[in-house]
């Protein structure tokens, strides 16, 4: 090429299929043709079409979904906002959280299962992957929303939490955040797993790891200090304890039954009593919220946000983790073929005349006539050929003709391009050469 002087109008005919390098920031040894952006937006539309391409699956979900918050509405329906149900709010925070949570667990099986599809178009060089994960994640959005907002309408007043506006909508946005962030989690774990039975038993540590220090069974303060750090980087734990913030800030649970001691005939004077609920202040009648979380799980009111914060950075570093993950790690190419060739070529440049070897190689592999090969070439094996085939199929009522007396032939050393059509017959004629 660099004899011909064709080098630059190779590579400038490269440029322009690349939508304009100068214009579009492709890196000029970049084996994709389009744009970042592009990509993302082309796997935007991709990805919802096949979303909706699943609806009775959506149905099913969102069903399934308000079913589970009527069941768990009425196990929980109205609750006391005494001193009594102090306790069991803590339990249907821990319950809303963990039910959307674990749904996110289907994302492994849908990594590991298109894989293949992925390395496959990544060796054609059709898009980045990490654009794919992008696309993946934004596309699970809307559905989400839908989801936490049924979840939620059903379960929030049918158990008679914070009556407030503000209250609810937060609610549903500390769910919805930590939703989106399990639903990464368990993507990432998909995609740094070699297979299923490996991500299974990752997933299962790792979900027996956040569900034990989410600080709700064990509070913070009576954790083993070698396993506290786990708290520390479980999402779950920020998104639980924003969840309680919102719901007990402004509470005031007035302390009634066996949670007022001493108690019983003569014991009427609040001032020689105190409850039993943690926070509680002697000769004080109810507990303060804000103070049964102080002490009971070590929450701060006042960390509500950071805790919210929190969560949506680990959201962002999953994303990021799964991006750099399906871009650079492959686990064998089990999604394309390689294609090994002999490395031995046709030495047709080299004939000349007064070279004995040089000719019996160009006798053997010289350029082939228009007419075809010749009789001897075909008979050494040089050059393959086929003539006068016919395919027949059997259907419904007879045969039906799919070929018809095809003959033709390969040059050696050459890639022949098999063009035609769709319906041409390109595909049952290299199935009918194959056998």
């Amino acid at each position: 090429l660099e004899q011909d002087g064709r080098s630059a109008e190779i590579r400038d005919f490269v440029d322009q299929t690349k939508m304009g390098t100068a214009s579009s920031s492709l890196r000029r040894r970049s084996p994709y043709t389009t744009t970042f952006v592009y990509q993302l937006v082309r796997l935007l539309k991709r990805e919802w079409e096949i979303l909706m391409g699943s609806k009775a699956a959506i149905v099913f979900k969102l069903v399934y979904n308000a079913l589970f918050a009527v069941i768990v509405g009425t196990l929980f329906l109205r609750l006391p906002s005494t001193s009594e149900g102090a306790f069991i709010r803590g339990g249907l925070m821990f319950f809303s959280l963990m039910f959307n949570s674990l749904e996110a667990q289907v994302e492994i099986p849908k990594a590991i299962a298109g894989r293949e599809v992925v390395y496959k178009h990544k060796s054609f060089a059709m898009y980045h992957p990490a654009a794919l994960s992008l696309a993946q994640t934004v596309v699970g959005i809307p559905f989400m929303v839908l989801q936490i907002i049924l979840f939620s309408s059903i379960l929030y007043f049918a158990t008679g939490l914070g009556r407030t506006a503000g209250q609810f909508f937060l609610f549903a946005l500390y769910l919805f955040t930590v939703c989106l962030c399990l639903t990464s989690f368990f993507r990432l774990v998909g995609h740094v797993s070699p297979n299923i039975n490996f991500a299974y038993t990752l997933s299962g540590v790792c979900l027996l790891s956040v569900i034990l220090f989410v600080g709700y069974f064990i509070p913070p303060q009576s954790m083993p200090p070698y396993f506290k750090w786990i708290f520390w980087i479980n999402p779950l734990s920020y998104g639980f304890k924003a969840l309680m913030c919102n719901e007990f800030r402004n509470l005031e649970m007035p302390c009634t039954g066996l949670n007022l001691i001493p108690s019983g005939p003569g014991f009427t004077d609040i001032a020689n009593q105190v409850c039993t609920l943690q926070g509680a202040v002697p000769g004080q009648s109810f507990v303060r919220g804000r103070d049964y979380l102080s002490v009971g799980y070590q929450i701060r009111v006042e960390d509500q946000w950071k805790n919210f914060a929190a969560v949506l950075c680990f959201w962002l570093l999953y994303v990021l983790a799964i991006a750099v993950t399906m871009e650079y790690v492959e686990f064998g190419n089990t999604g394309y073929m390689i294609n090994v060739f002999k490395r031995r070529r046709p030495l047709v440049a080299l004939v000349t005349s007064d070279d004995d070897l040089a000719s019996k190689e160009g006798e053997r592999f010289g350029v082939i006539p228009e007419s075809g090969p010749t009789d001897a070439r075909i008979v050494s094996g040089t050059t393959f050929t086929w003539s006068d085939i016919s395919y027949t199929v059997p259907v419904k009522g007879g045969e039906r003709q799919l070929l018809t007396g095809m003959s033709g032939f390969l040059k050696p050393g050459t890639m022949t391009a098999l063009m035609g059509s769709s319906g041409a017959g390109k595909t049952t004629l290299l199935d009918a050469l194959s056998q």
